[in-house]
């Protein structure tokens, strides 16, 4: 009988502590009235504008290293530059594995300019001279002028190089569109 006691004490108990843990969870994650804040829609707008500008930014130096990665990484045997066999072999796996970083409508350039019709060995020689008239890799976000016009479909922004980038939002990810 005392074990049972114990028993019906010890799940009393129990549940007690977890309703209680459980109430103060949420009074602690339910925002009270005086709690909440609405922002002015200027500084909404300025906030989204500075979070696209940076997520095209950074879309434009991920296509730049993942190009890189493909066509000025691997070597042959004889040290001359060919498609990384990790990620494509020929033009057209080169292209779907850029396609989730560089918009359809610069993809057939970018890769025609580095797979040449050449072979080592099974993997393909690369053109050695930069698609890119700039590195992007080597910019700071300070190095930057982002385009006035932005949207949040369309970031263009210029390298104090000259160089100008435009990445396009495609299917809720920006891709590298063009560079000039």
């Amino acid at each position: 009988m005392t074990l049972k006691k114990t028993a019906a004490g010890l799940l009393i108990l129990t549940m007690a502590i977890t309703g209680a843990a459980c109430s103060s969870k949420d009074s602690a994650t339910s925002p009270s009235p005086a709690a909440t804040t609405t922002a002015t829609p200027q500084a909404t707008a300025a906030v989204s504008q500075d979070t696209t500008n940076m997520k095209g930014y950074i879309a434009a130096r991920i296509a730049r290293e993942k190009v890189d990665y493909l066509f000025a990484e691997a070597k042959s045997a004889d040290g001359a530059f060919v498609v990384n066999p990790i990620a494509a072999t020929d033009k057209e796996t080169a292209k779907k594995f850029l396609s989730s970083y560089v918009d359809a409508t610069m993809l057939d350039t970018l890769v025609n300019h580095y797979v040449t019709d050449t072979k080592a060995g099974a993997a393909f020689l690369t053109n050695t001279k930069s698609y890119f008239t700039s590195n992007i890799l080597t910019t700071k976000k300070e190095d930057i002028t982002f385009d006035a016009a932005n949207t949040a479909e369309l970031v263009k922004f210029t390298t104090k190089d000259g160089a100008t980038y435009t990445t396009k939002k495609v299917n809720d990810k920006y891709l590298l569109a063009e560079v000039k």
